[in-house]
């Protein structure tokens, strides 16, 4: 399959030194920090949120317009063990601007200093800090989605398994882009044609190791939300994958599960890209497309 330069760039990219994981973050901070911005119409603030457990750093992106809008609470990639909301920052630029929704990226703690389910309880935290001012954030605290990419998007599906059981709020939407959701299957990674340095099959085994206290927590629907025996409770969804993106089959059983219970799902599968490719809004028409067709996706449900 012919592929453009730049995703051939991607694929075959120095892989981060996850044995260090101070130097793999140090430099996926570099890279981020190094990224041209998209224009965002509206005001960026970063805010310590104060949380019945403590404080988060918060990013929170307000578009333009009187308000009150919907909110977005969104969660980084990065294997649970990297990243920050400098990492998913054009994302969210777009995302927030596109939906007409405030946006607040978590800044949540990082594995393996802080281990499952310390970064879900966190954003789970944050989540009711948000309803809690809603005022302050001039936002509908009755339009609340829940979104994230990659390792963020597992502790987004995450979030809204536990709000269906622990019923603190109920979000009216999720959007999953590229979404981690079953650590306990051996994935394919070895997809033909494809040689991606940074999605692994030893780098999921290391982004496991460090985020779970305990292997047998593989199996904890907390952890793998794709094997939730209950999915009754979640709201209606829109999944991106990517063909070249071996997290990609989970993503779609998830879609189907979700589907069989009587959830809408709306799925958009890019062909030719890769894991994560949503990250590259700036410089790759599709990524910027499927973000903005999930900020219309949103749109339209708050309309209905």
């Amino acid at each position: 399959m012919e592929k453009s330069k730049f995703i051939k760039a991607f694929l075959n990219a120095k892989p981060l030194p996850l044995d260090n994981i101070t130097e793999a973050r140090r430099l996926e901070n570099a890279r981020s920090s190094r990224s041209a911005k998209v224009p965002f119409p509206g005001h960026i603030d970063n805010v310590t949120a104060d949380t019945a457990a403590g404080t988060t750093k918060v990013r929170i992106y307000t578009p333009a317009g009187i308000g009150p809008f919907p909110i977005i609470l969104y969660m980084h990639g990065g294997g649970f063990s990297i990243g920050s909301p400098e990492t998913t920052d054009n994302l969210c630029r777009v995302f927030a601007k596109t939906a007409k929704a405030v946006l607040v990226s978590v800044d949540y703690a990082l594995a393996p200093e802080h281990k499952f389910p310390y970064a879900l309880e966190e954003c789970y935290r944050t989540a009711l800090w948000i309803l809690e001012n809603d005022v302050a954030l001039n936002i509908r605290a009755d339009q609340l989605i829940i979104a994230g990419d990659s390792a963020g998007g597992n502790l987004a599906a995450g979030v809204c398994l536990l709000a269906g059981t622990r019923k603190d709020f109920s979000p009216i939407y999720q959007v999953l882009f590229c979404p981690s959701l079953d650590l306990q299957t051996e994935h394919q990674h070895k997809i033909k044609d494809v040689n991606d340095n940074l999605l692994t099959a030893e780098n999921s085994r290391t982004f496991s190791h460090y985020y779970l206290q305990d292997p047998n927590d593989v199996s904890n629907p907390l952890v793998s939300p794709l094997l939730a025996e209950d999915l009754s409770n979640l709201p209606p969804t829109t999944i991106i994958t990517a063909e070249l993106d071996a997290l990609a089959a989970e993503a779609i059983a998830y879609g189907k599960r979700l589907q069989a219970t009587g959830i809408a799902v709306i799925h958009r599968h890019y062909l030719g890209q890769v894991h994560d490719f949503v990250l590259f809004v700036k410089s790759l028409d599709e990524a910027r497309e499927a973000v903005e067709y999930s900020g219309h996706d949103l749109i339209r449900i708050v309309a209905e």
